[in-house]
C-alpha cells in the first residue's frame, strides 16, 4: 500500500484502526414524486442521480468524528456506505481501508458496531438482563460468565446506568422504564461490550435535549479516548456538543467540503469570507453556509466551491487527495453488490453457537411473555371470562333427542371461540419484532432460525395452558361426558387446534410483515374456512367446486375429533323428536355421528392432519421470515 505512505507521514498515526474511504460515488434511481413521474417512468428508464460524489476521507483512531450538513447533503448515505448497509438498491464504486488494508463488508462488521438512529429494546428486561443477553451472544463461548459479567459491570459503569442497573427499559404507552437519554446510553452500552475498534452512530442526539445530548456526546468522547474511533453523524449540535468534536466532516451537494480539526472549521471558513458572528453557535454557522438555497442556489454553490477550494489548499486537505489516490479497486465487486443467499448465510460468523443462541433468545422471549401485561395476563382473564360466559349459556346441558344440536353447538363453540380469541392477537406478536429481528439479525447477533425456534418454544407452554384453562372450565359446566379420557382428548384436540390458528398467525404475519396488512388478508382466510367445519352445512351438502375448501378446513378436523370423542362415549340418548318428522331422530352417538357426516374412525386421522398442518404452516412462515431477513443485508 505505498499510495498511503505520504499520507502517513504526514502526521496520521499507523497505529490502531484508522478507516480510509477513497473515491466513493454513489448513484441512485429518482423516486418518483406524482404518478405522471411514475408514468413517464414506465415509458422510459428512470433518471439516475449522483448522491455521493468522488468523496475521500479518514477517521483516525482515538477521535471523536461528526459527519455534518444540511439535509439532502449525504452524510446518511456516506455512514451506509462505511458500515456497508441499505446499499442494495444502490450503485456503489470506490474503495474502503482499514490502516491501509482493504476492508469488505464482513470485516467491517466484524470489527465495528453501529448503533442506529431509532433504540429498539425489548422493554420488559432490565438494563443488566439486556447487557446479559447482549454479553451471551456477542462475546459467546470464548468468554467465561465471570469475565462476561465483570465487562457488563463495567460498561454499566462508563455509561452511566449504574443507577437504572435494574429498572425495565420500558414500553411506549404501556411500561413505565428508562429515560430518552439512558436508553440511548443503553444502545451505546450494547454495542461496546466486545471492544469494538470502531463505532459507527447514527444521529446519536437524536430526540434529546441539549442536556441529555451534552451527556451522550461526552460518553462517545470518553469512549475516543479510550482509543476507539467513532464516527457520528449529526444534525444540529449545540456549542456545548460541538467543542467535544475532535474532528467533522462537512457535506454539501454530495461532497465533502471539509474534514479536519473541529476548533480549525470556523476560521477556514472565515479566511473564505464566512466570519461567523460572535456569540453565534459555530455548527449553525457552518451548516447554514454550506446550505443550498433555492431562490438563489447558483450563488450558493459557488460560495461551497469556494470553501471546498480553500480546504484542498490546506494540510488537510493535502491529505484527503493523497487518500483519494488510493486503489480504488475492490469496494463494487467485495462489498456493495447484491449479496446471493449462501453468501450471506454461510458467511456469516456468529460469536455465540447456535445452542447458546437458543437459549437466550428462549429466555428473553419467555421473560417478555411473563411480564408484558398485554400478552399473558391479559389473556389469561380473558380465557377464564369467556369460559365462565360460555359455560353459563350452557350450564348442565343434558342429553337427549332434542339437545343434540346444542350439544354440537357447544363442541363448535370451543373451536370458534378459542380460535379467534387467540389467532389473532398473535400477528403483532410477530409484525412488531420484526424491527428488532432484522436489526439484530443484520448485526450478526443471531441466526434467524435460531430466533424462530425459540419464540415458538417460548410460545408453546401459554399456547397449551389457555385452551386447557378454557376446556377445563367449560367441559365440567356444560355438562358434557362427565369422563376423564373423554375431558382428557377434549383438552388434546383444543390445544392442537390451537397450535394450528397459532401456525397460521405466524404465517400471515412473516410473509406480510405489517400489521394492518395481515390482519385484513387474516379474516378472508379463515372465516370461509369455518363455515364449511361441519357445522353450519354438512360435507355432503358442500357443493363440488367448494369441497377442496373443506379439506383446508382445520375447524373440520377439530370439530369431528372433538364430536366424535363425545358422541361414541355416549351409547343412549333419551328422549322422543315428537310429530317433528322432517328433523332427524338420533338415539345413539353413532347415530349423531352419521346426521352429521362424521366417521368414527376419523378421530386420530384427524389430529394427525392437524399435526401435518402445525408443521407445514410453521415450514411456510420460517421460510417466509428467513426471506424477509436476507432481503435486509
Amino acid at each position: 500500500m505505498a499510495d498511503f505512505q505520504p499520507m502517513l507521514r504526514s502526521g496520521v498515526s499507523p497505529q490502531g484502526n484508522n478507516l480510509y474511504w477513497s473515491s466513493v460515488t454513489v448513484t441512485g434511481r429518482e423516486k418518483p414524486k406524482t404518478l405522471k413521474d411514475k408514468a413517464m417512468q414506465k415509458a422510459k428508464p428512470p433518471k439516475v442521480k449522483e448522491i455521493l460524489h468522488n468523496v475521500s476521507g479518514m477517521a483516525e483512531s482515538g477521535k471523536l468524528l461528526a459527519v455534518m450538513g444540511s439535509t439532502g447533503a449525504g452524510k446518511t448515505t456516506l455512514l451506509n456506505v462505511l458500515t456497508q448497509r441499505n446499499l442494495s438498491t444502490l450503485h456503489v464504486s470506490g474503495s474502503i481501508f482499514v490502516d491501509g488494508q482493504r476492508a469488505n463488508k464482513y470485516r467491517i462488521r466484524e470489527m465495528s458496531a453501529f448503533v442506529q438512529q431509532h433504540d429498539m429494546f425489548v422493554g420488559t428486561l432490565t438494563v443488566r438482563e439486556h447487557l446479559r443477553f447482549m454479553a451471551m451472544l456477542r462475546m459467546g463461548s470464548s468468554y467465561t460468565s465471570w469475565e462476561r459479567e465483570a465487562r457488563i459491570e463495567e460498561v454499566i459503569k462508563k455509561m452511566g446506568l449504574s443507577a437504572c442497573a435494574e429498572t425495565m427499559i420500558g414500553i411506549p404507552n404501556t411500561l413505565k422504564g428508562l429515560s430518552c437519554g439512558e436508553q440511548k446510553r443503553l444502545a451505546f452500552a450494547s454495542e461496546i461490550l466486545t471492544c469494538p475498534s470502531i463505532l459507527f452512530c447514527d444521529e446519536p442526539t437524536s430526540g434529546l435535549d441539549a442536556f441529555m445530548a451534552g451527556h451522550v456526546v461526552s460518553a462517545l468522547r470518553s469512549l475516543a479516548e479510550g482509543g476507539m474511533t467513532i464516527i457520528i453523524t449529526i444534525h444540529q449540535p449545540s456549542t456545548q456538543v460541538y467543542s467535544m468534536f475532535n474532528n467533522v466532516c462537512l457535506m454539501a451537494c454530495g461532497r465533502i467540503i471539509y474534514l479536519g480539526a473541529a476548533d480549525q472549521a470556523t476560521a477556514l471558513f472565515e479566511s473564505v469570507g464566512f466570519k461567523c458572528p460572535d456569540y453565534f453557535n459555530p455548527a449553525d454557522h457552518l451548516i447554514r453556509t454550506l446550505a443550498v438555497i433555492d431562490s438563489d442556489k447558483k450563488n450558493s454553490i459557488k460560495n461551497i466551491a469556494a470553501i471546498r477550494e480553500a480546504f484542498l489548499k490546506t494540510e488537510a486537505g493535502r491529505t484527503m487527495v493523497e487518500i483519494s489516490k488510493a486503489d480504488r479497486l475492490g469496494l463494487e465487486s467485495e462489498a456493495t453488490k447484491s449479496v446471493g443467499f449462501a453468501a450471506t448465510f454461510n458467511s456469516q460468523r456468529y460469536a455465540a453457537s447456535f445452542w447458546i443462541q437458543l437459549v437466550a433468545l428462549f429466555k428473553r422471549s419467555f421473560i417478555n411473555i411473563l411480564r408484558n401485561p398485554l400478552i399473558f395476563k391479559i389473556r389469561v382473564i380473558q380465557t377464564i371470562v369467556t369460559a365462565l360466559i360460555t359455560g353459563m349459556v350452557y350450564f348442565n346441558t343434558p342429553v337427549s333427542t332434542t339437545t343434540v344440536i346444542t350439544i354440537n353447538g357447544i363442541l363448535f363453540n370451543h373451536i370458534r371461540n378459542l380460535n379467534f380469541m387467540l389467532q389473532f392477537p398473535a400477528v403483532p406478536e410477530i409484525t412488531e419484532e420484526l424491527p428488532l429481528l432484522y436489526r439484530e439479525n443484520g448485526n450478526g447477533i443471531y441466526r434467524t432460525s435460531a430466533y424462530f425456534l425459540a419464540k415458538n418454544l417460548a410460545e408453546l407452554p401459554q399456547y397449551i395452558f389457555l385452551p386447557f384453562l378454557y376446556i377445563a372450565i367449560v367441559y365440567w359446566m356444560s355438562g358434557l361426558v362427565p369422563l376423564i379420557p373423554q375431558f382428557l382428548m377434549a383438552c388434546f384436540v383444543c390445544v392442537l387446534l390451537t397450535q394450528v390458528a397459532i401456525s397460521i398467525s405466524y404465517s400471515v404475519a412473516t410473509i406480510f410483515g405489517d400489521t394492518a396488512v395481515a390482519m385484513t388478508f387474516l379474516p378472508i382466510f379463515v372465516v370461509p374456512i369455518m363455515a364449511f367445519g361441519g357445522f353450519f352445512i354438512t360435507f355432503d351438502a358442500i357443493p363440488g367446486y367448494f369441497k377442496w375448501l373443506s379439506a383446508l378446513s382445520y375447524f373440520k378436523y377439530a370439530y369431528e375429533a372433538l364430536a366424535v370423542n363425545e358422541w361414541t362415549a355416549i351409547q343412549d340418548i333419551p328422549g322422543t323428536c315428537g310429530n317433528n318428522t322432517w328433523v332427524s331422530c338420533p338415539h345413539t352417538g353413532s347415530e349423531v355421528l352419521e346426521s352429521i357426516d362424521f366417521n368414527e374412525s376419523m378421530m386420530w386421522p384427524d389430529v394427525f392432519i392437524m399435526v401435518s398442518m402445525v408443521v407445514i404452516l410453521r415450514v411456510i412462515a420460517y421460510g417466509a421470515l428467513l426471506l424477509r431477513t436476507n432481503r435486509q443485508h
